[in-house]
């Protein structure tokens, strides 16, 4: 679906990209509340690369990697929602991506952006999303990061 979403949102007049879009949501959440077996919707994570409004890509994809921790281009994705620090669903969705690598030469591309995110999140104010924080926090330090305790 995100494929054929990226070419429709390059391709398509604004109305057909707005249905196809409304459409893949749709779809998408469908998913998220159909009892799947885990790993299901490991391929959510290509859905970083659409055109997705953020408003909405980030939820979704926070609870596709709660249902499938292990998302596929886990790097993008840890790269898309590195530009929220703001929210907690980009806070919690890097936490499951660092907690739950799909492929070792990937880690140090996850961890990087999970770094960025966590400094950035970090440097705002005090009492904006201290659970999550400290949950994105936590899972660079199981992942090896430790100096991310210092962040």
């Amino acid at each position: 679906m995100a494929g054929r979403l990226n070419r429709v949102d390059k391709d398509a007049e604004r109305p057909a990209a707005e249905s196809a879009t409304a459409a893949v949501t749709v779809l998408w959440r469908a998913a998220l509340a159909a009892d799947l077996p885990p790993g299901a919707l490991a391929g959510a994570g290509a859905f970083a690369r659409t055109a997705l409004d953020d408003a909405v890509w980030l939820p979704l994809t926070r609870a596709s990697a709660e249902h499938t921790p292990a998302l596929a281009d886990a790097e993008a994705v840890a790269e898309r929602a590195a530009a929220h620090p703001d929210s907690p669903h980009a806070l919690r969705l890097t936490a499951r991506l660092v907690a739950h690598p799909t492929q070792a030469w990937l880690d140090e591309a996850v961890c990087r952006h999970a770094r960025t995110l966590l400094q950035t999140a970090a440097a705002g104010p005090r009492d904006r999303h201290p659970d999550e924080i400290a949950e994105l926090r936590q899972a660079l330090v199981n992942a090896g990061q430790v100096d991310a305790a210092h962040d």
